[in-house]
Order: structure tokens, then sequence, then C-alpha cells
């Protein structure tokens, strides 16, 4: 039940009787497949995010570029 992406946590809780939602939760330890499987979605969309971000800012090469500004803080040029 607990797996159920139609059924709400709150009406697990009702069923199994746990006065607390914390004491439901107990009951939703990952399969290790799904967490891996996850994990690897996760990385590959912010691989797909940084790869599309880095292609439009740098006008399609894949070198990445830094704000003049920002280096010039970093190496304490222009500070006060």
């Amino acid at each position: 039940m607990a797996r159920d992406p139609d059924m709400s946590l709150a009406d697990v809780q009702w069923v199994l009787g746990p006065a607390h939602l914390s004491t439901t939760q107990l009951y939703l330890t990952p399969l290790t497949e799904d967490v891996i499987a996850e994990v690897l979605a996760h990385h590959a969309r912010r691989s797909a995010a940084v790869s599309t971000a880095t292609t439009v800012q740098n006008n399609g090469s894949s070198a990445p570029t830094y704000r003049p500004e920002a280096l010039n803080i970093l190496f304490g040029e222009g500070t006060a």
C-alpha cells in the first residue's frame, strides 16, 4: 500500500493504525533498485540541464565561461 502512488500516506496510516504519521513512514523503506534508478535519473537530468545551459550560454561552444565581475571578486580586483 505504501508504494501505491494513488494511495496517500494518511490512508495507509489509517489502515495500519499508528497514531503518528512518522511511524507510518517507517514502512516506506525504498527498494535498492528504486533508489539506484532515481539517482541515475537525477544525474541524467542534471547533466542534460548543465549541458544545455552551457551550450546556450556559450553560443554553442562546450567550454564554460565566467562573468568577468565574478572573476574580479574572486581574485580580489576592484574591491574596496
